[in-house]
């Protein structure tokens, strides 16, 4: 932060401090920023040491209590910025690690609908049950883990490229698409005792299922499989690389990254007595 900065940022404060309801004169404080501006004005014009020194004298005799309320000001203003950037930091940094994991999860999630891509009309009822069931239980795992990252103000609440993940996934499940036309049942899994709760959960109705199986046996399993193929194409995209997700992760570890490398400059131009002691810079180089 150069002069000129810390200029603009006292004639902030200053306009806050005259427009207060004390309706206290404004002249001490136009006083004070002249001083400091005539000692930046001589710095700038090449007048020397001397005159930003004798500027810098006349702020500190006639106004030295004003000055370190100021510059008291900047720094906790400065200390404030340092507490949320680093705070923004280490969020970015957790989305970049729980973004990975979801990705991670997704793909392994695909790889497990991969047992009702397999089952066919001479599966047994147990296979086929349990096949579903594991899906179901997996995906439920799933959901658990990672429903209160997505939470009303929680680490992900309007990250798009979670929410496009986990809508996708879910999409596929509760999708009418993988039944009506395509040989399986007319509301797909739905229609199988396979229902979503309002929170995101999948159930299962048993009873449903059995007499949908006995009903329409290879409808039943074609609506399975059916799934199982769109699910699994969905989670292996939406993990791929180059996608909105894997583009996220990047994004934010690169961002994790630079502030890494870069720590040590943002303190040193606002970390705890930055303001002084660059103003000091400034008018006694």
């Amino acid at each position: 932060m150069d002069l000129d900065l810390a200029a603009f940022r006292l004639n902030a404060l200053a306009t806050l401090t005259n427009g207060s309801s004390s309706g206290r004169s404004s002249g001490s404080t136009t006083d004070f920023m002249t001083t400091l501006l005539n000692a930046q004005t001589a710095l700038i014009s090449g007048a020397g040491t001397s005159s930003a020194a004798s500027g810098m004298g006349s702020l500190l005799g006639n106004s030295t209590s004003q000055l370190n309320s100021v510059l008291s000001q900047l720094e906790a203003s400065n200390s404030a910025f340092m507490k949320r950037y680093n705070a923004r930091v280490e969020a970015i940094g957790d989305e970049a690690e729980v973004l990975t994991q979801l990705r991670a999860r997704m793909a392994e999630l695909g790889e497990a609908s991969d047992g009702l891509g397999k089952l066919d009309a001479s599966s047994s009822d147990g296979d086929i049950k349990a096949a579903l069931q594991d899906f179901i239980t997996r995906y439920n795992a799933w959901d658990s883990e990672f429903d209160p990252y997505f939470e009303d103000g929680a680490l992900l609440d309007d990250n798009q490229a979670g929410e496009v993940a986990r809508f996708s996934l879910r999409r596929e499940v509760g999708s009418i698409f993988h039944g009506a036309g395509h040989g399986g049942y007319a509301l797909g899994l739905t229609d199988m005792g396979v229902t979503f709760t309002p929170d995101g959960q999948l159930t299962f109705d048993e009873a449903a299922f059995d007499s949908a199986l006995a009903n329409n046996r290879e409808a039943g399993v074609q609506t399975l499989n059916n799934m199982a193929k769109a699910f699994g194409d969905a989670a292996e995209l939406l993990s791929s690389d180059g996608h909105l997700l894997d583009r996220r992760i990047a994004n934010a570890e690169r961002a994790v990254a630079w502030a890494a490398d870069h720590q040590s400059e943002v303190e040193g131009e606002f970390g705890a007595g930055a303001v002084t002691a660059r103003l000091n810079k400034a008018l006694y180089r």
